[in-house]
């Protein structure tokens, strides 16, 4: 019975394996009778039998998948061992990795995503060390302040303002020279937000306390001319020491000086209800500069530069209110987002033009315009580490088009910056979050033509530099980028990181090149050996078609003006007879006139 029945299961029984095969299941009834692989029912006929060796089968099968997982689990575990030992980092399936990282920290730090290794992890190669600024401070927020530099001039191009843990106000410059030295702002508790301002026009610095208090003061920059050390002051030691490179002729010191221009706070609702204030911008239209504010109650009120308000208006209905205003589109609107929401809004009107965008599921954390190529499009960072893109334009009407998905390569999420056509992501664990110290922040460089491109078989090169700096951990970091120049250049900017439990901020010099645009990169990474039609056309640029084109039609019309006085009525007309006696009648009159002249002047 057990033959026949394994016969037509598929299975091809020699009679002595059906022997055995009868010898097993007689083995294995005791372990069935006792419920190790459940409690079939007893057997008593042939279609009970059948039942019976069905479940032990099931079972089976379930206990060898079992083991084969099992068998994964410790191969992968057992590269990742080696990884440990020989101190490289292990390539693991994507599933597998955002699996074991979500129980260990430390597997982000011994690990690579097999889909999406990074092409370069070499940190010294692109970011060079400068020196630390501020050695002695215990710096809380820190920013690049722009210096308006004339064409030619050797002069700093911009300063680092700093603020410590007690709420005074540093600036320094690059060169880590003390400008201003811990000038207390006058607030009295914690500063949780630093500003600077939009332009180089004018320079101030807008702070906001945790209850609520805005400050701005006004920076004011002079920049005097070094007057060389006298000689006399030098002393007999000049001939002794070795000459120094005289000093640069431009070279200026700058005086800096900070006072209050104005302060203002929010006021209780008309329900005293309570508002916290989340963010505040600077912007500036024309001569005007105005303030945005946004509040946990979901609101964006806007402030005059003395502090009088203008309006306000509720934006979103997600808890915790807005969480974040950037600059879009030169200052003439405000991008804003809450946790489940993104919008425009207008400082003009005080209004929203537009609804607001939605369609996801995680909490928003961090927000950014995408870089370069391509506009209207938003980058959105969301707390279960996922970064999605929105598309905010189809055409010439606005959208809502979710256009791309970045890689899932880290569980914490990312606070993102654009550099050079990268998108620039910095892994931040939440305040919430378990072992939150023991996840390792690296700084990952996405390449936005790369995703663009799409992801085949082969590894993706959608993170073009994955840079860690252990033991070391960053926090925050400030950006002076460089103009972007053609793709393939490399262009030095500067980046200002600050460390967890370090004083001071330490100043880097980056180097990465640009990438391509989205199309040529496209091009270049096909693996298509052969050419189509619409590889040439996008290959072959747009001014070229229209050179050729009006090359050909010059010489149309050339051969079409060429063809008529050939072949007009005036050329067949033509008598070559009539041409030579009327050349020599002219030469016969042109001969007699000089005889006759010769005649004259013999007379005389």
């Amino acid at each position: 019975a057990a033959q026949n029945y394994l016969s037509r299961k598929g299975f091809r029984v020699h009679p002595c394996g059906a022997m055995r095969a009868l010898l097993w299941l007689g083995f294995l009834v005791p372990y069935v009778e006792a419920g190790v692989f459940g409690s079939p029912a007893p057997c008593h006929d042939e279609a009970s039998c059948k039942v019976r060796l069905d479940t032990l089968t099931s079972k089976l099968d379930e206990l060898r998948d079992e083991m084969r997982g099992k068998h994964l689990a410790l191969q992968a575990l057992e590269e990742i061992r080696g990884g440990i030992l020989s101190g490289r980092r292990v390539e693991l399936p994507s599933a597998q990795r955002q699996h074991l990282e979500r129980g260990s920290p430390m597997i982000s730090e011994v690990t690579f995503d097999a889909r999406h290794r990074p092409v370069s992890t070499n940190v010294s190669r692109h970011f060079q060390s400068q020196r630390v600024i501020a050695a002695d401070l215990e710096v809380q927020h820190h920013a690049f302040l722009h210096l308006k530099k004339s064409p030619g001039s050797k002069s700093a191009s911009a300063l680092l303002v700093l603020l410590d843990s007690q709420s005074k106000l540093s600036i320094y410059s690059l060169e880590n020279e003390p400008l201003l030295d811990r000038f207390d702002l006058g607030h009295e508790g914690k500063v949780v937000q630093l500003e600077l301002s939009p332009t180089q026009e004018n320079h101030f610095v807008v702070t906001v306390g945790e209850d609520n208090d805005v400050r701005v003061h006004n920076i004011k920059i002079i920049a005097k001319k070094q007057k060389p050390d006298s000689p006399k002051e030098q002393g007999s030691e000049k001939d002794e020491e070795p000459k120094e490179k005289p000093k640069d002729k431009d070279a200026r010191m700058l005086n800096v000086t900070a006072s209050l221009a104005s302060h203002f706070s929010l006021s209780h609702g008309e329900l005293e209800e309570t508002r916290k204030l989340n963010v505040v911008l600077p912007i500036e239209r024309g001569s005007q500069t105005f303030f945005i504010a946004g509040d946990s109650l979901g609101g964006i009120s806007v402030f005059f530069r003395n502090g009088t308000m203008r309006g306000r208006v509720r934006v979103t209905e997600d808890p915790g209110g807005v969480k974040g205003l950037i600059r879009a589109q030169g200052q003439q609107q405000v991008l804003f987002y809450s946790s489940h929401a993104f919008g425009f809004f207008s400082p003009s009107q005080v209004d929203l033009q537009y609804p607001p965008c939605t369609g996801w599921n995680s909490p928003l954390y961090d927000l950014a315009m995408e870089p370069g190529y391509s506009t209207g499009r938003v980058l959105l960072a969301l707390q279960d580490g996922d970064v999605l893109v929105y598309a905010t334009t189809r055409g010439k009407s606005k959208a809502c088009d979710l256009a791309l998905k970045f890689p899932h390569v880290s569980v914490l999420p990312f606070k993102l910056h654009s550099f050079r056509g990268h998108v620039m992501a910095v892994a931040t664990p939440l305040a919430e979050m378990q072992k939150k110290d023991e996840y390792v922040r690296e700084i990952f460089f996405f390449n936005m033509a790369a995703m663009e491109n799409g992801y085949g078989s082969s590894p993706s090169r959608a993170i073009t530099l994955q840079a860690s700096f252990k033991p070391k951990q960053p926090e925050t970091l400030a950006m002076l980028g460089q103009p972007a120049g053609p793709a393939g250049e490399k262009a030095k900017s500067q980046v200002a990181i600050r460390f967890k439990d370090a004083k001071g901020v330490e100043l880097y010099d980056l180097t990465l090149r640009t990438p391509p645009p989205p199309k040529a990169a496209a091009d270049s990474s096909s693996n298509s050996s052969g050419w189509d039609m619409n590889s040439l056309l996008n290959w072959f640029p747009k001014v070229g078609v229209f050179g050729i084109a009006l090359i050909g039609v010059i010489f149309w019309n050339i051969k079409k003006v060429s063809g008529q006085t050939s072949s007009g009525p005036e050329a067949d007309d033509f008598d070559e007879e009539l041409f030579k006696e009327k050349l020599r009648e002219r030469r016969a009159k042109a001969q007699d006139k000089e005889k006759e002249q010769q005649e004259h002047e013999d007379a005389d």
